[in-house]
């Protein structure tokens, strides 16, 4: 038991802060920005496996906005598409105080969205209660495993919000 928790706290690993393999980044734009009910709480820490293969990337974890509640997405191993560079998620607040949130999404040189890569291998994040800043309990969904994330044909996630922000 001691042995495999010692094993355990060796693989959690802060992947934000790491010298796991990152892909190249790209900004999001703007048109990429759909307005949300309310800000995504803190991330959910993850125990990374090992690089599955040669040439993988790992991308952390994120919180999607799907229906009227955030759901957290695992991190993952994928092997990038040619020529891609990667849009990390992103949340910004609007002059007049609106939430905006853009998914992550892999992007071509043109800056438009391609598919999502298959995952080689995911993360598997700490189950529990999250709070808010304030200390309180965030309602949030579930845990997305990539298996769950079918794309839309419009190339967005389903369930994602309107501008109003639920979804069909």
């Amino acid at each position: 038991m001691v042995r495999s928790l010692a094993r355990m706290s060796v693989l959690v690993l802060c992947a934000c802060a790491s010298d796991l393999p990152k892909p190249g980044y790209v900004g999001q734009p703007t048109d990429a920005l759909a307005p949300v009910q309310y800000a995504p709480p803190p991330a959910r820490a993850e125990v990374v496996p090992k690089q599955p293969a040669s040439g993988s990337v790992w991308l952390d974890g994120e919180w999607v906005w799907q229906g009227r509640r955030w759901n957290w997405r695992t991190g993952r191993w994928v092997v990038p598409p040619v020529g891609a560079r990667y849009s990390p998620w992103t949340m910004v607040r609007g002059d007049d105080g609106t939430v905006y949130y853009a998914g992550g999404a892999w992007r071509d040189a043109q800056n438009r969205k391609l598919a999502d890569p298959a995952a080689l291998a995911s993360g598997n994040p700490t189950a529990g209660q999250i709070d808010d800043p304030e200390g309180q309990p965030e309602q949030t969904g579930h845990t997305i495993h990539e298996s769950q994330m079918p794309e839309s044909p419009d190339g967005g996630i389903p369930g994602d919000a309107g501008a109003d922000g639920r979804s069909d």
